[in-house]
């Protein structure tokens, strides 16, 4: 198999792997919202098995652009997607690799925007969670006496484990 061809199989499994990646962060949004702790660490176990995946196809990918760039006798250190389409003269493979980036690039977008609305759901959870605490955690009183001398509530920081 020819380097190219070694590189949009590769490409064609990154997608594949981005595809798995934005379906497990969906059924990770809807964990979420549920509240479902024990489906949420097995849901990061599996996302974290993707992102593996896709980091090692990313290195077998910059190896074949490596070898296919010394093998047009260039040398770069960048091995992007757009670097090869300017290279590659056979059209069918260049508009191959196009629609192969297009799609990384949608894929990758999405799972972009998935990745930050869960983050702010996250996020939230904490929050609802740090004021339902402090609600329940009285301060320690006060030394002395006087009008000035209230209870107070005392923060997450503040609590002792």
């Amino acid at each position: 198999m020819t380097s190219i061809m070694s590189v949009l199989k590769t490409l064609e499994q990154l997608v594949e792997a981005h595809k798995n990646l934005l379906d497990i962060m969906k059924e990770k949004r809807t964990i979420l919202v549920e509240g479902n702790i024990d489906g949420l660490q097995s849901i990061l176990l599996l996302e974290s098995t993707c992102v593996d995946e896709i980091l090692k196809l990313e290195e077998n990918r910059m190896q074949f652009v490596r070898e296919y760039l010394s093998v047009k006798g260039l040398v770069s250190r960048n091995f992007s997607l757009e670097e090869l389409l300017q290279i590659e003269n056979d059209e069918s493979i260049k508009n191959k690799l196009h629609s192969l980036a297009k799609q990384l690039r949608q894929l990758i977008k999405e799972i972009s925007f998935l990745n930050e609305s869960n983050q702010e759901l996250i996020q939230t959870s904490l929050s609802y969670v740090q004021y339902t605490i402090s609600m329940h955690l009285r301060k320690e009183p006060s030394i002395g006496y006087g009008p000035n001398n209230k209870n107070r509530y005392m923060s997450l920081l503040d609590a002792k484990v």
